[in-house]
């Protein structure tokens, strides 16, 4: 049941002047950052990350949301322009939205994507103001047993979506598990891993880990190109555009569905807007009449694709808020947001903040009110942008983060760490190991470390009695489930091959 008085005290928080203007700053940021190719919403969050430092909590996290729901939208401009997706997400969009362009459609193909963008986020976002509570009130039976086996489950389910990356998944998540150790152990009190090093007593900067790992190999993607983008010659028209918009919002079994898919695939770690977007297309496209022909420049494929892409940023954040797992790499940093404002997402943040939280979802479906009239202007311009030459733009971007990252604690140890931190992101990524999995084991580690002490305490002499919780036990199925199913698909393309 809804909490009328927490949402009334939610809404109050919103009429700070700051907000409005925050939401505008961070929606046009963010429509930006998503119509820049390789410059994905983690590394615009990071960049921005240090300006929340002087900002209370809800407006920080405000600005930071704008920035992914505008990320979310823009990563589909040049999708459809000059057939390059500004982010993963937009993958899908390309598959119709580039033809309608070819065909001279360009301004309708955009009107459809900015109207499925907007009413996926909104009905997204009304699930959440719906459900976060039970949502919440469900994670407070999580205890140290249910907290381990779940981290368990989610390294094994990213392992499993990853699927030629099994193995390397597994890797990287106990990598991040041992990285967490790092620094004075919360149960005994005994320094580990620090190298005599004071900067690492209290661990290592979990926030500028997720910067360093995901924002620095983007800027290293970018200074590999000669131009951000090139070729993005198509001209816009805004009243061709809004002809989209309408025709998008009459597309309403397609955006239905698509919001579906994404709002429920948004749930699942590491799966996000690529994974929704590409089941809602499929999903479509299955459905289609003899005169939809998918593929080829049809509209109903631009909105199956960009309304899943921006609901599963809902989904995302009810996990984030309610059990404290960030499924993706922008709602890591935005994570780290809550941190820096003293929030620890999880169980206990809607119950000690309640009116923060419904504050929270109430702008964002502000922002999807808003999200429309911006993205059309930025659409309209979003040629111009783009032919930034990267020379310039990624040594001022690598500027702010090693900014952010001294300004945190005043630690120049804070840069080499952040630094560091993209070298082995980099690493990584050169050798298909998934960044998400390092970065859930090295978020969550110092609380399993602690769980897993109360659990060796409370169920050291027999184990076993652990699974006579419905939680533990529910997770300990699924995920022999998972590795079961792993094994199944590894032996077909063996006997296959």
């Amino acid at each position: 049941m809804i909490d009328g008085g927490a949402i009334a005290a939610g809404a109050a928080l919103l009429l700070d002047w700051q907000v409005p203007v925050l939401i505008l700053g961070g929606m046009v940021l963010g429509l930006v950052i998503g119509a820049i190719p390789g410059m994905t919403a983690a590394l615009g969050l990071a960049a921005i990350l240090p300006l929340t430092f002087q900002l209370d909590a809800l407006p920080a996290l405000i600005l930071m949301t704008a920035v992914y729901t505008g990320s979310l939208t823009g990563g589909g401009f040049l999708a459809i322009l000059i057939n390059t997706p500004g982010t993963p997400g937009a993958a899908a969009t390309t598959f119709d939205g580039y033809p309608m362009a070819k065909a001279g459609r360009q301004n309708e193909a955009l009107g459809l994507q900015i109207a499925a963008s907007v009413i996926g986020g909104a009905i997204s976002y009304l699930a959440l103001l719906a459900f976060i509570e039970p949502m919440a009130r469900f994670a407070l039976l999580f205890g140290s047993g249910e907290m381990l086996f779940l981290t368990i489950f989610v390294i094994l389910m990213i392992a499993t979506l990853q699927r030629r990356s099994f193995a390397r998944t597994i890797f990287a998540g106990v990598i991040g598990l041992l990285l967490s150790t790092i620094g004075t152990s919360v149960t005994t009190g005994i320094p580990r891993g620090t190298m005599g090093l004071d900067a690492l007593e209290d661990g290592l900067p979990v926030i500028l880990c997720v910067i360093g790992l995901f924002a620095l190999p983007e800027l290293i993607a970018i200074v590999a190109r000669p131009a951000i983008a090139e070729g993005a010659t198509r001209g816009t028209d805004i009243r061709r555009m809004m002809g989209g918009v309408r025709q998008g919002f009459g597309a309403v079994a397609t955006w239905a569905r698509g919001s579906a898919i994404g709002t429920l695939v948004g749930l699942l770690p590491a799966a996000g807007a690529t994974v929704a977007s590409l089941l809602s297309y499929a999903a479509a496209s299955k459905r289609a009449r003899a005169s939809e022909r998918f593929g080829e420049g049809e509209p109903k494929g631009v909105v199956a694709a960009e309304s899943a892409n921006n609901a599963s940023e809902g989904g995302a954040m009810a996990v984030l808020m309610a059990l404290g797992v960030p499924g993706s790499a922008s709602t890591a940093v935005i994570s780290g947001a809550f941190l820096l404002h003293g929030l620890v997402p999880g169980p206990r943040l809607f119950i000690d903040n309640g009116p923060l939280v419904y504050g929270l979802i109430l702008g964002n479906l502000a922002q999807m009110a808003m999200l429309g009239l911006f993205a059309v202007l930025v659409a309209s311009q979003v040629v111009r942008i783009v032919t930034v030459p990267s020379r310039l733009l990624a040594p001022i971007l690598a500027v702010v983060l090693a900014l952010g990252a001294y300004s945190f604690r005043g630690l120049w140890e804070d840069v080499v760490i952040t630094f560091a931190f993209g070298l082995l992101g980099h690493v990584m990524r050169r050798h298909h190991f998934p960044l998400i999995a390092l970065m859930i084991g090295l978020f969550l580690g110092r609380q399993i470390d602690a769980d897993f002490v109360r659990f060796v305490i409370l169920y050291g002499d027999d184990p076993m009695a652990l699974l006579s919780r419905p939680i533990v036990a529910t997770f300990a199925v699924l995920s022999l489930g998972l590795v079961l199913w792993q094994v199944r698909q590894a032996w077909t393309e063996r006997r296959s091959a």
